[in-house]
């Protein structure tokens, strides 16, 4: 259907709008152009420097503080002290046949080699099973590991003389501690024999040997 411009509101409002904003911005213009300045008064101030005073700043210098020595103290006799006696020595003479010669030198045999470092190394007699026979036999399970039912070990250092027997029997390390197993693997080591190291194809003591003992419940 068509409808006659002049009697349609949505097309006279949008008319209205569009020539209220024309008039609007031509009596802005008109404004701006009748109030306008071209000039614009600038006012510079200058800002006064703040006086800068130099000062002389005097060199310095460490110096190292020169050590006295301490002036040596002279032994003074002590008037109270009688002075010993003269010691008459008496003369000997050195070739006297009566004297007994000093002692040969160590063989080198009778030296303490390292575990580490001997070329034949010492063997336990029996092995292991002379360890375990030996706390069997002699009832050398700690008696509060055993009540408690408590399995442990110890690991036992000692030195092995050239004819196998053990010395300096003593205890590295125990677990559980305080329960006596360290103990007792002194014991049983201090009652092994062993077969003695060799060095240079002669029989040599060893030290820093070790052994671990292990004591557990069948």
């Amino acid at each position: 259907m068509f409808k006659n411009p002049q009697f349609d509101l949505k097309y006279q409002y949008r008319r209205a709008l569009e020539a209220g904003a024309v008039i609007s911005l031509v009596i802005i213009i008109a404004m701006l152009m009748i109030f306008k300045r071209f000039e614009t008064e600038v006012v510079v101030r200058g800002l006064e420097a703040p006086p800068i005073q130099v000062e002389d700043i005097p060199i310095t210098r460490t110096v190292k503080k020169v050590e006295v020595p301490r002036k040596p103290t002279i032994p003074v006799e002590d008037p109270d002290v009688d002075p010993l006696d003269d010691i008459e020595i008496p003369d000997i003479d050195i070739f006297d046949p009566t004297i007994a010669p000093p002692p040969p030198p160590p063989d080198i045999t009778e030296e303490m080699v390292d575990f580490f470092a001997i070329e034949v190394k010492p063997q336990l007699n029996g092995g292991i099973a002379a360890i375990q026979e030996y706390i069997i036999k002699h009832n050398l399970y700690p008696k509060m590991a055993y009540e408690a039912g408590v399995s442990g070990k110890a690991l036992i250092g000692f030195s092995i003389d050239k004819d196998g027997s053990t010395t300096g029997v003593h205890v590295i390390q125990e677990k559980p501690e305080g329960l006596g197993f360290g103990e007792a693997g002194i014991k049983v080591m201090q009652a092994m024999k062993f077969t003695p190291g060799i060095q240079r194809d002669k029989p040599v003591g060893v030290k820093r040997v070790q052994q671990l003992i292990k004591f557990e419940l069948e």
